[in-house]
């Protein structure tokens, strides 16, 4: 296995399709943190790198004209939080809100997939959408959601660049931003645009998805545009709502189909994009070691590479803050390292204190994942907080107790 296919364990999210098929459907907190006070930054200048591809030409009459839905509750007063506890979820329904509640988390992270609530040029489908805000506000849960998966139409038969419609996903944006203003604490713009499979391919379900050298990953001054565009289009809606970027996949590889994500970031920031953003996601996994690995540990593939990525931040003088939306350990032994059931509780807890502790500029941290109804052997499955059947495993339940 290579080590890019090692840094890939969020992989399987495309089982959120089916998913809205049937949808129906002991850390001590560090007060010496002040509250999180993120300081929007302005709307990109003209001669800004984030308006690479700014203005936009006419999109594919993909413009959505309906105000805010009014059956919604009221959008939640914005809560100041010093850290966030945050889990990551496929599909947000009572059962997985509850539990996420439970356990004491105030945030969940969320796909909202491009493909399914736009699944024609101008045509929207809320009801999922709707049913997992809503579900986050009776639960008093902050929403975080993610926005890529590209339906067919919106795909470009390009072989570089930009693989789909930039004014068709900035009127998808606006729309989705105009629908939920108030609801969303942030959007995260794309899934990790270092690797083929999620920039030009995002969503495939092929066999071979994370394994083909087919298409291209991003060129960072490119994704510096978009999110350019995204900061535009969003600011404009939702003016309270967090633009994030990044979200990588860590990675060693250095190939067509991955770019080592401390490289990634680095030209990144290079061309601009430390003005495109309010918060730099990362994903950070610790690849069955403990969370007090050393950062040159396993050749830098442990929770401690979050380091190398503010190194990098700090050399463009970019002082936003970091939040972890992906760290996880699996318990099903299979192309990622395994623990033990009391591993995987011990070092998640292990993960928060380090945070915590050592990185007060991480200012939040996501438990990959809360996830039930998959098979035991599916690799989504080996990471959750609870089996299958709902059944909480003992990582749920020492996280429940941590004092936060």
């Amino acid at each position: 296995m290579s080590r890019h296919l090692l840094a890939r364990p969020g992989a399987g999210l495309l089982v959120l399709l089916a998913l809205l098929a049937g949808c129906g459907v002991l850390p001590v907190p560090s007060p010496e943190i002040p509250p999180t006070a993120v300081t929007h930054l302005p709307t990109p200048t003209a001669v800004s790198p984030c308006n690479r591809f700014l203005p936009l030409p006419p999109s594919t009459a993909n413009a959505w004209h309906e105000p805010p839905d009014s059956n919604l509750p009221p959008p939640p007063a914005r809560q100041q939080r010093p850290f966030r506890y945050a889990v990551h979820t496929l599909f947000l329904d009572e059962h997985v809100a509850r539990l996420a509640a439970e356990a004491g988390f105030d945030t969940v992270v969320q796909v909202f997939p491009w493909r399914d609530f736009n699944p024609e040029p101008g045509r929207y489908a809320w009801d999922a959408a709707d049913y997992m805000v809503r579900n986050a506000r009776n639960n008093n849960l902050d929403l975080v959601i993610r926005l890529d998966m590209p339906p067919a139409w919106a795909i470009l038969p390009v072989d570089e660049g930009i693989p789909f419609d930039l004014p068709a996903y900035a009127d998808f944006l606006t729309a989705v931003a105009t629908r939920y203003q108030g609801h969303i604490l942030g959007y995260i713009i794309w899934n990790e645009p270092n690797l083929a499979a999620e920039w030009s391919r995002s969503g495939g379900s092929q066999p071979d998805h994370w394994l083909t050298y087919d298409g291209w990953v991003a060129d960072p001054a490119d994704y510096a545009g978009v999110l350019g565009v995204a900061f535009q289009r969003i600011r404009a809606a939702d003016p309270e709502a967090l633009i994030i970027g990044g979200g990588l996949a860590p990675t060693n590889e250095r190939s067509p189909r991955s770019l080592d994500d401390r490289d990634f970031l680095d030209q990144m920031l290079a061309a601009g994009a430390a003005n495109c953003f309010d918060i730099l996601a990362v994903h950070d996994y610790g690849y069955g070691l403990s969370p007090e690995a050393d950062r040159t540990a396993q050749d830098g593939l442990n929770l401690a590479r979050i380091m190398d990525l503010r190194d990098i931040m700090l050399a463009y003088d970019a002082t936003q803050p970091l939040w972890i939306t992906e760290l996880g350990y699996t318990v099903q032994p299979g192309d990622h390292p395994s623990v033990s059931a009391e591993q995987q509780a011990l070092y998640l807890l292990g993960s928060f204190e380090r945070a915590r502790r050592d990185w007060p500029w991480v200012e939040m941290l996501t438990v990959w994942n809360l996830v039930y109804g998959l098979s035991p052997t599916n690799e989504m499955s080996g990471y959750s907080l609870v089996e299958p059947d709902l059944t909480p495993r003992l990582a749920y339940e020492m996280l429940r107790q941590m004092e936060k």
